[in-house]
């Protein structure tokens, strides 16, 4: 196997090792590299990439995690240059047309798309009285990116400058973050059938209004205000172009190499052991791993954390799960006239309230299915997988449906587990043919993942998706930062930013740049790709 770890790589020498390949991960370490350092990722798993990667069966291939991506079609937008300058601009994207998301509740639908007017035109169509409380949520929307940058950006910082400057900078956002989605929404409007449609996308962060923080709502909005784009070639594109400009820069990437913990040697991180009793050392070591893996696992108990910091991060619990069923079909997408636009489907407009009930019911109809068409998205789809398609129905779930069959082994839990993973097909195949009834007879392979699925592959202790999760508390951890409280060890990944793929990546860029003091944003604008 390609990049498999090998024990010889102990014997090396670099200037920073890097835990884990997510998006996060892989983009610090790439910086890194092409600053010429030598850097050394090592990962868990068989495949890099984290929630980029996809998987394949008979034939077919889906995405675990990447379904959509915002403000790639603007070719002079701050996250297409990152990931241009990551690539070298080898990572194509591809448009997923004018509408990008369909949410439909309790029947009515309401679609999501390209361009902030015309989304409020979209959305005035629907509630002509709430005019004035549409324009007023979505001018908040567009004036969240200054204080969303300077927030985050604040996170980059040592900790003496923060003490100075840091509530200063994290002030704006914070007025919002400390405020759940509800609150501001409902001080807006007391249409509650606007507050949901509004929310239809909260999948996509894991929590319904209620719970979530205004912040997390508006940045998701913001982020899609341009419509949805896709990876031509599939999300696990994304990964496949940072790994090769990363390994053209001289980077190592090591598989099957789960690090046990992190060495400490007078309160600075020196290296890392590995399960397999290996150590391998350097200056510099930067845990993608999670705040929850890094901070309660990797760092071994003989170290002394501030107590208020482990207390926050043991009471900021780990954000939603998912259930995952994954279809193959025997036609193609134009055949079955599949869509590329995603879709919200909602039993009613009761979010909150569904959201409890389900996740305390682990084998009911679920009240919300998001439903997929990575096939449809991808423009090479066809020529290379003719007479095929692939659709992904999702749903939320919790770790504790699951908890009773941890110790056993993957795709060897035991008869009763495959029972309850069929029961829950059935309601996820149901919710499929309720929009898409023309599949029926045509699916040729299918199989469904959970909560353990995503430990076992991502080494997320609850089978998170999102990591902490997103509420007005997690936004008041100032100790989510690059800097650690132990020296020489640094944070990145979507705990460090946000959930998704920009939050992802944008913490790579901020924790290089803070380690190396290097302006990688100003690199990324300055970046033209090679015709």
């Amino acid at each position: 196997m390609e990049d498999l770890y090998h024990s010889k790589l102990k014997n090396n020498t670099y200037d920073a090792i890097v835990i884990g390949s997510g998006l996060g991960g892989l983009t610090a370490a790439t910086l890194f590299a092409k600053s010429k350092k030598k850097v050394l990722v090592l990962e868990k798993h068989y495949e890099p990439g984290g929630f980029t990667h996809t998987f394949k069966r008979k034939g077919y291939v889906w995405d675990v995690g990447v379904h959509y991506v915002g403000q790639m079609n603007k070719e002079n937008a701050m996250m297409r240059k990152v990931f241009d300058y990551v690539t070298e601009g080898q990572l194509q994207w591809t448009s997923m047309g004018d509408v990008y998301d369909k949410a439909i509740i309790d029947g009515d639908e309401y679609s999501f798309v390209c361009g902030m007017e015309n989304q409020i035109q979209e959305f005035v169509q629907h509630f002509p009285e709430e005019e004035e409380a549409i324009r007023k949520y979505y001018k908040i929307v567009g004036s969240m990116g200054t204080a969303t940058a300077m927030f985050f950006g604040e996170r980059s910082m040592p900790n003496f400058i923060s003490k100075w400057f840091g509530g200063l900078l994290r002030r704006k956002f914070n007025s919002y973050s400390d405020k759940t989605t509800y609150e501001v929404l409902s001080g807006l409007t007391k249409n509650e059938k606007l507050i949901s449609a509004l929310c239809a996308q909260c999948g996509n962060y894991g929590l319904p209004p209620q719970q979530s923080s205004f912040a997390m709502q508006a940045m998701i909005a913001e982020h899609y205000l341009d419509g949805g784009n896709y990876p031509a070639g599939g999300s696990a594109e994304i990964h496949k172009t940072i790994l090769k400009t990363f390994k053209t820069n001289g980077g190592e990437l090591a598989l099957k190499a789960e690090v046990d913990h992190i060495l400490i040697k007078k309160g600075k991180a020196i290296g890392v052991k590995l399960t397999n009793g290996d150590e391998l050392f350097a200056p510099i070591i930067i845990s993608n791993a999670g705040a929850s893996n890094t901070f309660k696992k990797l760092i071994p108990s003989t170290e002394k954390l501030p107590a208020a910091f482990l207390k926050k991060i043991q009471e900021t619990k780990a954000s939603v799960a998912h259930i995952c069923l994954y279809v193959g079909l025997n036609k193609s997408d134009e055949e079955l006239q599949l869509p590329k636009h995603n879709i919200w489907l909602y039993n009613s407009y009761e979010f909150d309230k569904n959201f409890r009930e389900f996740i305390q019911k682990p084998e009911s109809s679920p009240p919300l299915a998001y439903i997929s068409f990575p096939s449809a998205k991808d423009p090479r789809w066809a020529e290379e997988h003719p007479n095929k398609a692939t659709i992904q129905v999702i749903c939320a779930a919790s770790y504790e449906w699951v908890k009773q069959w941890e110790n056993t082994r993957w795709q060897k839990r035991g008869a009763d587990y495959e029972a309850f993973k069929e029961r829950l097909k059935e309601h996820l195949q149901d919710k499929l043919y309720q929009v898409m009834p023309q599949v029926k007879g045509h699916i040729a392979w299918s199989e469904i993942s959970t909560p353990l699925s995503t430990k076992y592959f991502c080494n997320h202790p609850q089978g998170e998706i999102y990591g902490l999760e997103h509420t007005p508390a997690r936004f008041r951890i100032r100790e989510l930062r690059v800097h650690t409280p132990i020296k020489n060890l640094y944070m990145t990944g979507q705990d460090l930013v946000t959930v998704g793929v920009g939050g992802a990546l944008f913490s790579g860029v901020l924790t290089a740049s803070s380690i190396l003091k290097k302006n990688y944003l100003w690199n990324a604008l300055r970046y033209k790709v090679k015709e």
